[in-house]
This record gives C-alpha cells, structure tokens and sequence, in this order.
C-alpha cells in the first residue's frame, strides 16, 4: 500500500474530527477516504477512530501514531522538495550594467571559467538595483554611485577609461543618463575637466554605441587597468575613471543554494 498517501487521509481525519470536512481538504470524495482509512487500520492491525453519527475520536492507537504520521509526512515532503533541487542547476542569475561595454564579455568568461553557470542580464544600473531588491536577480554589477541601502555591498572597484578616438570635435555616446543619473553625471564633469566640451549622445543599445565609434561618427569610453577606489592606475590626465560595485540581497533573502560571497568575490577578481 501508499503508506504516505493513507497516512495523508489519518491526518486529515484526525485534524479535522469530521470525513466529509477532511475529504474536502483533500479535495476528494468521502467515500474513498473512509475506505483509504479502513485500509490503513488493517495494514496496522489497529482501529485509529471511534466513530458514530455525531463525532468522530482517535482512539490511543490513533492519538500515539498521529505526531508520527506528521513528522513522517514533513519529512516526505521535504525530500520531494530537496530531490527537485537535486537536479536544478544552481545559475546564479547576475545583473550586470549595460555600460561594461568591453568588460562585460571578459566578466562573464572570468565567472565561467571559476565553474559559475551564469544567467546574465544587461541594463542600466538604477533597473538592476531594482530587480535585485524584488527578488528577479540573485547579485547585481553597477555603476557606483547607486543607492543600495538594504543590500550587502562589495568593494567599489575603479575602471579607469580612456576617450576613444581622441578626437575633441566629436560627440561622446553613452548610455542613458536614466541608467544611473549620479554616475552618468560623474563622467560628464570629468570630461569636462579634461576640456572635452563636445556634446554627449545618450544610446541605450551598447551595439548602436560601439557601431557609432568604430564608424567615426562619436567618441566612447575603453576601460583600461582596473585598480582600487581613488586610484587611477594609468596616471594619465585623460583617463575618465568608471566606479563599479557588487551588491546582493540581505542573508535573509538570499538563496540558500547559492554563494553569493563567492560569485561577488568572483566579480572583483574579474575587475581587477
């Protein structure tokens, strides 16, 4: 017999004092769930319930199995619920800012290569932050600065970029300043330290952008050394540094099945 499905209809019985109420838990007929009880009574030799026209009790064999039956149960479900894990791939679904641009490639192939199945999604880091806190996304790669209260962060990792071509008559293209506003300003007051006053074309589509420049039609940023925060490796006065920072959700919300320690130390290594 299914000793876990008879079980099922015990617990319903005992839980309820009542067939017609347990077998509409159950959604099913009273008749096969009397009989499913009588069939378990035989199986242990044991009568479970006192039964007449008004009231339904356990009897002691019944009140001894029943905490039984519930672990039992609890623990049937739980091993249903473990085996599907069992053969789910744990893909750490990674958001990653649209404006890598270059990086974003290498990124991915470094996580790759350290054996993390990856599922990446590319947008504007404000988007990103807001998937991450809804649950959509397990770590997140963005543009610092970016508000990230309620999240674990990482280090923030600099990127220093150079103009390419170096052409001041040409108008830069980036992404969106929707994509993460504060950022997006940081970069515009850096060039315009540096004395580029050509006007800047926002693109969202980082193909359209890198189609622009290799077809001379604007400038675009190509990240160099990564290093530290405040310190631009290269030195130069014409590197535009691009800040980056890793966040996951709060211990509590995060995955159990996932390392997101491991996955976030693994985006610095591929920053760096």
């Amino acid at each position: 017999m299914d000793l876990v499905r008879h079980l099922r209809l015990f617990v319903a019985v005992a839980e309820h004092r009542h067939f017609g109420r347990a077998a509409a838990s159950l959604s099913m007929a009273q008749p096969p769930l009397s009989q499913g009880v009588q069939r378990l009574e035989r199986h242990l030799g044991q009568r479970l319930f006192d039964r007449d026209a008004r009231r339904v009790a356990l009897t002691a064999p019944g009140s001894a199995l029943l905490p039984a039956a519930r672990q039992l149960l609890a623990d049937a479900d739980a091993l249903v619920e473990g085996s599907r894990r069992w053969s789910e791939r744990r893909c750490v679904r990674l958001g990653l800012a649209a404006d890598l641009d270059a990086l974003a490639g290498p990124v991915l192939a470094h996580l790759v290569g350290t054996g993390i199945d990856v599922e990446p999604v590319l947008a504007g880091s404000t988007e990103l932050v807001g998937r991450l806190r809804d649950g959509d996304l397990d770590v997140v790669l963005v543009r610092h600065p970016v508000a990230l209260d309620g999240l674990l962060t990482g280090d923030v990792i600099t990127v220093s970029a150079a103009v390419v071509p170096d052409h001041d008559d040409l108008p830069l293209v980036l992404p969106p300043r929707s994509h993460h506003p504060a950022a997006h300003d940081q970069v515009v007051d850096a060039l315009l330290s540096l004395g580029r006053l050509a006007p800047v074309h926002e693109i969202a589509s980082a193909h359209e952008r890198s189609v622009r420049v290799e077809a001379g039609l604007g400038c675009g940023l190509r990240p160099a050394l990564p290093t530290q925060e405040g310190d631009v490796q290269d030195g130069s006065a014409d590197m535009v540094p691009l800040r980056y920072r890793a966040a996951v959700p709060v211990i509590s919300e995060q995955r159990p099945d996932l390392d997101h320690a491991a996955v976030v130390s693994a985006l610095h290594e591929a920053l760096r």
